[in-house]
């Protein structure tokens, strides 16, 4: 328990990460010396899980302490409440500003704002509370302003050749993207942070540094678009079982955004499509992980490496052709299974097995730096002596959609508010719950943890057991009135 609260805090948030890029079956296809550097001074939590997907309220309970039941910000677009407090309005009440350096993804509430006002355009707006320093939305104003003055004939932003940024050079899949390795988006993000941040530091300093790849589309500047051989990968996962939920998802193209030219028709890539996908991922976490490095390297540099929390995380994973999937609005552990490194100033490297959640992020660093918790936040200090008791794993998936006329809805003739699904994991055991009615699913995660083989059918008590458990967990889980 840190006595004395630390000068400076380090948020970094990595998108669409994986976590067996560091301990899984992916963590020997890539080299990432600088996130491993980073776990090996640090806190690590090996099972811990974003409760919900996708980005925007995945990053809503990173940054409220609040699972999706409650902050109710289910989809991409869907508004966060201005009121509802979070990290960087409640480090403000101890005199921290929060520098966001890249997105939140956060829809601001229209209470407040005229309803012809340009903020309801976009839901990668910052959220409250936060100063947005440097904006990497996925407009990329910032981003393609840097590239014209680099002299790149790049696309205006929302216009309909904006897709043409993400090219391969000759339309190839695979080929290295139009841009040199020093001007990637996640090269410019990161020179922003070191300039902000230097001239800064003569007084404490508080970031939160989110970096958009490897979310797709997959494509990746030279050399990291042949850093990782396609051969000597493993192929994805397949399912050992058949469920409504699979037929469901493929049953309308989706993902279109996965590399540039792809239809969303997931039946139709060849292998050597997703061996590529795969493998430019891979490349693209290996560009993050450079680019982390030369963050530690400024903190060890300028003598605050000793003095700075440093928080590294995700907001969700990606399934990679795993099951056949892609993406992250899945219930499967490769969604939401997620890294998170915690390195105190002065703290011992420890290894935690015992299960965490993206709502605890907010609490533990709000306790480290001496601020108040708020009562609204679900998760819980992880520095405090009780942390570690067996809580249960809870992830929330809004699977329908705002329109009502999506592939669930679709597939399965049923209204956007039954196409909801929560995973519940406990004592090894993951189990699938759908709204809709839909068969439960049932997987062994100490055996299978990428969840291939269904045991539902065979462990009809263990499916029992665990739906009461998830129902008393979700009622005990809305905390105390605020």
């Amino acid at each position: 328990m840190q006595t004395e609260a630390p000068r400076n805090l380090l948020l970094i948030v990595i998108d669409q990460f994986r976590a067996d890029l560091l301990t899984g079956p992916l963590a020997d296809c890539v080299s990432l010396p600088n996130l491993r550097a980073l776990s090996a001074r640090a806190v690590t939590y090996h099972d811990h899980h974003t409760v919900t997907v996708p980005c925007g309220p995945a990053r809503a309970s990173l940054l409220t302490g609040q699972y999706a039941m409650s902050h109710r910000s289910v989809h991409n677009g869907t508004p966060l409440p201005r009121d509802m407090p979070n990290l960087a309005s409640q480090l403000r009440t101890i005199g921290r500003e929060l520098l966001l350096f890249g997105y939140t993804d956060t829809q601001p509430d229209p209470r407040s704002l005229h309803p012809s006002d340009p903020a309801h355009v976009s839901y990668t707006g910052p959220i409250t509370g936060i100063t947005e320093v440097t904006e990497m939305r996925e407009e990329a104003w910032e981003w393609l302003a840097h590239l014209r003055t680099q002299g790149y004939d790049v696309p205006d932003a929302g216009s309909p050749e904006f897709d043409e940024l993400y090219k391969p050079q000759g339309g190839v899949l695979g080929a290295p993207a139009l841009y040199r390795a020093e001007d990637s988006d996640t090269a410019y993000l990161t020179d922003r942070v070191l300039a902000h941040l230097d001239v800064r530091k003569a007084h404490p300093w508080s970031a939160m540094v989110t970096y958009i790849r490897p979310h797709p589309p997959f494509v990746a500047p030279a050399p990291y678009h042949q850093m990782v051989d396609p051969a000597q990968l493993p192929a994805p996962t397949r399912p050992g079982f058949e469920h409504s939920f699979l037929n469901a998802y493929h049953s309308a193209p989706s993902g279109a955004g996965l590399f540039w030219g792809f239809d969303g028709r997931h039946e139709t890539l060849s292998e050597e499509q997703i061996a590529l996908c795969r493998a430019t991922y891979l490349g693209l976490a290996a560009e993050v992980d450079h680019h982390v490095g030369r963050i530690m390297d400024w903190l060890d540099a300028t003598g605050q490496a000793e003095d700075t929390l440093i928080v590294l995380t995700a907001d969700h994973g990606e399934m990679l052709g795993d099951l056949g999937l892609w993406g992250k609005l899945t219930p499967f552990r490769t969604a939401s299974h997620i890294p998170l490194m915690i390195a105190h100033p002065g703290g011992q490297a420890a290894d935690v097995t015992e299960a965490t959640g993206s709502i605890d992020v907010a609490p533990t660093i709000l306790a480290a730096l001496g601020a108040e918790i708020p009562a609204q936040m679900q998760g819980r200090d992880l520095s405090a002596p009780d942390a570690a008791d067996g809580r249960p794993t809870m992830v929330e998936l809004e699977l329908g959609t705002e329109t009502g006329t999506g592939r669930f809805e679709q597939s399965w003739s049923l209204p956007p508010e039954a196409c909801r699904a929560v995973a519940f994991e406990q004592d090894g055991l993951r189990l699938v719950h759908f709204a809709s009615g839909q068969a439960s699913m049932l997987f062994d995660v100490q055996a299978d943890p990428q969840c291939t083989s269904d045991l539902a059918g065979l462990r009809p008590d263990d499916v029992v057991r665990l739906t009461s458990n998830l129902l008393s967990f979700r009622m005990q889980a809305l905390g105390p009135r605020c």
